[in-house]
């Protein structure tokens, strides 16, 4: 996936459309500062799905579109593309068919956004997924820029671990993970709200099964109720169906009759229609006949016309045959006088070609003269020249030898100059070297004390370091602390959502009752509904089984207004079918009280004592509960009822009733988990939790920020701790070098001494030698002296004889040029003689030609002419037989107009005749229609008999036999049966007939929602299997990446910094998927320490010696260095450059950079500049 272009439009300062094409190898991109550089390296980190506009060096995401200049507009839109090799097929797979990829963002001012991959339009997912584990991306190490560096090096071990998980491949399965562990946080609360809805569902099918039984028996009597009202409509059915065989008898009769008046207006019709048709006819042949006509008219004329243009052709051709025999004769003057031409032309020509050889051959003679003569001028030349240079060389060696003279005198004023100073030099040494043995001593005593401060740092340092061990173990306390405290607030959250839609759902409730609540919710107007009879009581846990167990169903009572809502609601549910329910007035009361037996000691108390009530409801409460008495057990409550009898209630704590007839209920019942009152409790329980939870998560949170505050207190204590350690090693690092340096001050002074001595004994002798060497020098000038001037005499004449040669030669040169001018023109005059003569031949062939197209231009007019003469003759002989057509078409439209006029009067007296019948037919119509409305009205009344039934017992009264009319189905017993069974239905009460249907709906979503709950255990077993799996497969690649890059860093970094070692280490070993990565370095020449100690240009090449470890281990595509060399210095440049262009073989590299060296070393140069204030240009240049 090399990187093969990038594409950029109203991107930031790149307001037109711009275009970098990418090669392969080292590209650069130069430019002044603020000329729009880096922002090529944010179109592309914005493009690969960046977004942060703080990383864009922006305020906000907006801020990336053009936003205008002096000259240009603001733009409306940002669109960046890039586009990718992938001819090898090492992209993605879904992608491995595609020659390119293009990967395009686009942003709108209004902060719409959007992506495409290919032109076809995606997610971001989908974009960072596709580079997911290459290297690249917006966060990955294929962009560097200079504050990633310094962001790498004082970073934290745990975040710059990112790198070697970018570099082993894990982000895409820790992004996985990621994925996975959401998932498994959802489907937990899923479960834990599914359970809680498995309960409900079991609590409510137990509820249900009651009233399932009930509406079986209502089931079976609404059976034997349909079985006689289908019977008894039988019978209403035979009636209903004899009347209406009466009445279609007497309608069959007038039908007949009707028809056949009706036939005899249909049979006059039919005459009517045939002589209708007929005159349609006669009219159609009238059309015709005058369309003919109008058509023959039409022809004559277009006949008429086309002799007007023969006549006319004709005249055209006899002028046009006039005018070519005028051209012809003007063609053939013009070719006589071309011949004549012709010949003139050519002889001048054969004169001219003689006068030119004539003057060639004196040419050649004059310039063999002037070769002669320019050979004997180049001999004495150069025997002038040799007498120069041999003269030269005598002035040379003259001065050679007087200048060697004076430098042996300088040489000799210079070496005694020498021996005082080394005389001076021998007593500052001695001075010194005293001096040196002092200050050797000092450095010792100072280096001794600067060792004791270094050891006290050192065991500040180890209590400082056991002092953060034991801040961080209660960091992660504490954040163990507020993990589970978020646990338990989300599974509180969760739990109580559940409730809450359970009772905002109504679900367990009598469809009656959900369809009035659920009304009530929906439609303000419902002021009358108050609400249920178990949302205004609540009680203690201890009496809920109790309340319970008294109210029953009527915990589902609505609370209304009076009893004309109730009235109103029950309609409602009739109107919509929705089931039953029970409605009782908010203010009522009962009529007369008993006498609770309160002092007896079986009694714990009125159960209505032991309650809450909402304000308002007091009434409900005390209409429901004010007989009802809280006894200690169930053997209390039989002993205290069989001693007195009172028309009471009672009630033990764990449900068991008694009522005022003695009839006792209990046994083991449903958990009350899923009861109404219990469930209300449950949500004030989980409520009241949830804000202790709410309440305690802030002081948590506090808790954890100040030992987070003072774990960095004590991590920069630490730092500055360990930058006074630095300090005092760089002092005792000083200290020694400035010990080792006067110890060698002396060595040296000492060694200089002797030295000294032994240099004034060489000058003395060096003295001596160069008086000899003065003398020999003065002696050689003197002889090079006298033969400089033999020599210059020689020269002199040599220069005579040379002056008199060049006159001779300027002589016959001049004669050479001026034949030379004579033959030239002589020549361009037989040229252009040949030119003239070429032209007028081809002006004659042109003339002939034009000669035999004339004569071809006269044959053809005279073939024309004979053409048209012989068509007009043809045209003129149709034109008389035309006329007397159109004649012949005149006579027969008058015969059709006659025949078409006689048709019409026939149509008149047959129409005359169907008036006379038409009011006969309508009497009958109207007898017709009478009977049939007599009927309909019959079957309507068996209809409607036929859809009562229909309608309350779905069935098909036409399709039953007519058996039960045999017998006595209309007597009285038969209807007071009817009435027997209607009486027994409604002294049943009130019954929920969905209950059947509700108790198998609520069998089949509990079976559902139990599947659903194993399929959610099952799936958080999966989850947890593939985070386990992807933990084991992200620990293996980071472990062996890390190792891998941890082994070329070592390699790499001594190559940069020419010596020294550094390497990787874990912080903490055990834990490959959350340790952190810590540098330490050893530059040449210093102790190992950490990396935050080195200098600026130090950090820069150990974070680059990183970076290339890195590429080294997985090469990404591309790399983009955003002003990485900027800290560095030319020797480290060199390195820096050298190893780009090694990892250049397998990368691309794009470097931002204003250091030439860098400059140098790339294959391609694009160069940005901004000749438009605000608006960036693109440049490009290729290196060789």
């Amino acid at each position: 996936m090399r990187l093969k272009r990038l594409e950029m439009i109203g991107f930031k300062s790149f307001a037109e459309k711009t275009v970098v094409e990418l090669n392969p190898g080292i590209t650069a991109v130069v430019g002044p500062n603020g000329c729009g550089k880096s922002n090529i390296v944010d179109a592309l980190r914005w493009a690969m799905g960046e977004q942060s506009a703080r990383h864009l060096r922006g305020h906000q995401m907006e801020d990336v579109v053009f936003a205008g200049s002096d000259t240009l507009p603001a733009t409306g839109m940002a669109e960046v593309s890039i586009v990718f090799d992938n001819e090898d097929g090492r992209g993605p797979a879904e992608y491995s068919n595609f020659s390119e990829i293009m990967v395009t963002r686009r942003l709108f001012r209004s902060g719409e956004s959007e992506y495409s991959i290919n032109k076809v339009d995606c997610r971001l997912k989908d974009v960072i997924e596709l580079f997911l584990g290459t290297g690249v991306g917006s966060k990955a190490y294929s962009i560097v820029e200079q504050g990633k560096v310094d962001e790498l090096v004082n970073s934290k071990p745990e975040d710059r671990r990112a790198l070697i998980e970018e570099a082993a491949g894990t982000s895409k399965y820790k992004s996985r993970k990621i994925v996975a562990e959401r998932k498994l946080e959802r489907t937990q609360q899923n479960l834990l709200r599914v359970t809680d809805i498995v309960r409900e569902i079991e609590r409510q099918i137990r509820s249900m099964e009651l009233q399932a039984k009930k509406a079986e028996r209502y089931r079976a009597l609404r059976a034997a109720l349909k079985e006689k009202e289908i019977a008894f409509g039988i019978v209403q059915r035979d009636r209903f169906q004899h009347q209406i065989a009466c009445q279609e008898r007497l309608l069959l009769a007038v039908e007949t009759q009707l028809s056949e008046h009706l036939a005899a207006l249909h049979r006059r019709e039919a005459e009517s229609e045939a002589v209708r048709l007929a005159l349609l006819e006669a009219d159609k042949a009238i059309g015709a006949q005058q369309e003919t006509l109008y058509q023959q008219r039409i022809q004559l004329q277009s006949d008429q016309q086309k002799c007007e243009f023969y006549r006319k052709d004709l005249a055209q051709l006899e002028q046009a045959e006039d005018e070519t025999r005028s051209a012809l004769l003007t063609l053939e003057e013009r070719s006589k006088l071309l011949g004549q031409e012709i010949d003139e032309l050519g002889k001048a020509q054969k004169s001219f070609i003689q006068l030119s050889l004539f003057e060639e051959t004196f040419l050649r003679d004059k310039e063999s003269q002037l070769g002669t003569l320019q050979s004997e001028l180049r001999a004495v030349q150069s025997a002038i020249d040799g007498e120069k240079a041999a003269l030269i060389d005598c002035a040379n060696q003259i001065a050679y030898s007087k200048n060697n003279a004076m430098a042996q005198e300088k040489r000799q004023d210079e070496i005694s100059r020498q021996c005082h100073r080394c005389q001076d030099e021998l007593s500052a040494a001695t001075t010194a070297l005293a001096s040196c043995e002092n200050r050797r001593n000092e450095n010792a005593a100072a280096l001794a004390l600067c060792m004791e401060k270094v050891r006290e740092r050192n065991l500040d340092a180890s209590l400082l370091n056991a002092s953060l061990q034991a801040l961080g173990h209660a960091r992660e306390a504490q954040e163990h602390k507020l993990t589970v405290l978020k646990a338990q607030l989300h599974e509180n959250e969760s739990r109580l959502t559940s409730l809450e839609d359970l009772q905002r759902n109504y679900e367990g409730y009598q469809e009656g009752v959900r369809a009035i609540m659920l009304k009530r919710q929906q439609e303000s107007a419902c002021e009358g509904i108050y609400g249920l009879v178990a949302e205004v009581i609540e009680a203690p846990e201890i009496y809920e089984k109790a309340l319970t167990a008294v109210l029953g169903d009527r915990l589902q009572y609505v609370i209304v207004n009076g009893h004309e809502e109730g009235l109103e609601a029950i309609e409602y549910l009739k109107r919509e079918a929705s089931g039953r329910s029970s409605f009782i007035p908010r203010q009522v009361t009962r009529k007369q009280s008993k006498e609770l037996p309160l002092g007896e000691a079986e009694v714990v108390a009125p159960l209505i004592e032991m309650i809450s009530v909402k304000d308002g409801y007091r009434d409900v409460a005390e209409y429901l509960l004010s007989d009802v008495v809280v006894v200690r057990d169930l053997q209390a409550g039989i002993a205290l009822w069989n001693r007195n009898g009172y028309y009471s209630t009672l009630v033990t704590p764990e449900g068991e009733v008694i009522d005022p007839m003695g009839i006792v209920t209990g046994g083991s019942d449903t958990p009350l988990e899923g009861s109404f009152l219990t469930q209300r409790r449950r949500i004030r329980e989980l409520s009241a939790a949830l804000a202790e939870l709410q309440s305690q998560l802030p002081f948590e949170e506090r808790e954890l920020e100040k030992l987070k505050q003072n774990l960095e207190r004590a991590e920069t204590e630490k730092a500055m701790l360990g930058g006074e350690i630095h300090r005092l090693d760089l002092e005792r690092v000083r200290l020694e070098h400035e010990s080792r340096a006067a110890e060698q001050e002396h060595e040296r002074l000492s060694q200089a001494v002797a030295g000294l001595r032994a240099e004034q004994d060489d000058l003395r002798a060096a003295l001596q030698l160069l008086d000899s060497e003065i003398q020999r020098d003065r002696e050689t000038a003197q002889a090079r002296a006298e033969e400089k001037t033999r020599r210059e005499r020689m020269l002199a004449q040599k220069q005579d004889e040379l002056a008199s040669l060049s006159d001779a030669v300027a002589v016959a040169d001049a004669a050479v040029s001026q034949s030379r001018v004579r033959s030239a023109a002589l020549g361009e005059k037989r040229d252009n003689t040949h030119a003239n003569l070429a032209n007028r031949v081809k002006l004659q062939e042109q003339s002939a030609r034009e000669l035999e197209a004339q004569h071809r231009r006269l044959a053809e007019i005279g073939r024309q002419r004979a053409e048209i003469a012989d068509d007009l003759t043809c045209l003129e002989k149709t034109l008389v037989e035309s006329q007397r057509t159109l004649q012949a078409l005149e006579e027969r439209l008058q015969t059709d107009r006659q025949r078409y006029r006689t048709i019409s009067m026939q149509l008149a007296e047959i129409g005359e005749a169907i008036k006379e019948l038409r009011p006969l037919g309508d009497a009958y119509q109207e007898e017709k229609n009478r009977l049939q409305l007599a009927v309909a009205e019959q079957r309507l009344h068996l209809q409607h008999l036929i859809d009562h039934l229909r309608e309350k017992y779905d069935v098909e009264l036409q399709h039953l036999s007519g058996e039960a009319g045999e017998n006595d189905l209309s007597s009285p017993d038969w209807q007071a049966e009817i009435d027997e069974l209607r009486g027994r239905l409604e002294r049943m009460g009130e019954v929920n007939l969905a209950a059947i249907g509700e108790y198998e709906e609520l069998t089949t979503r509990f079976q559902f929602m139990s599947q659903q709950k194993e399929d959610l255990e099952k799936s958080i077993a999966d989850l947890q299997q593939t985070i386990v799996k992807l933990n084991r497969i992200c620990r293996l690649r980071f472990k062996e990446s890390f190792d891998e890059i941890n082994e070329k860093f070592e390699a790499i970094f001594p190559r940069l910094f020419r010596g020294g070692k550094a390497k990787l280490v874990l912080t903490d070993e055990n834990d490959y998927l959350e340790t952190g990565v810590d540098i330490v370095v050893q530059p040449p020449g210093k102790k190992l320490q950490s990396i935050t100690l080195l200098s600026g240009g130090e950090k820069a090449l150990t974070a680059v010696s990183l970076l290339f470890a890195i590429f080294l281990t997985k090469p990404s595509p591309f790399c983009f260095l955003d002003e990485v060399d900027a800290p560095l210095d030319d020797a480290n440049i060199d390195r820096f450059n050298e190893l780009i262009k090694e990892m250049s073989e397998n990368s691309q590299f794009i470097m931002v950079t204003h250091n030439k060296k860098s400059m140098q070393a790339a294959e391609m140069l694009y160069g940005i500049t901004m000749a438009e204030p605000g608006v960036s240009k693109v440049v490009s240049v290729r290196m060789h």
